[in-house]
């Protein structure tokens, strides 16, 4: 049986598609016994979702190196 912080590195690793399936078992068969790392996942499932659909945009490198310009020449 893995520990609750290897349960954690994995339900992350799987939410990115990093985890292999050895790892994902590891995790389901953890889940099965872990209410604290059940409730875990469920709720890291939920801000995946959520995020994927608040269509976040974010800067480039450029429009950083733009705005950090404009910001030196205020100051």
């Amino acid at each position: 049986m893995i520990s609750c912080d290897e349960a954690s590195v994995i339900c992350s690793k799987t939410q990115y598609k990093e985890a292999g399936l050895w790892e994902k078992l590891r995790l389901k068969l953890h889940l099965l016994f872990c209410r604290t790392c059940s409730v875990f996942s469920k709720k890291n499932k939920q801000l995946t979702s959520l995020m994927g659909k608040a269509n976040i945009r974010v800067m480039s490198d450029s429009e950083k190196e733009v705005l950090k310009q404009t910001i030196e020449k205020l100051l």
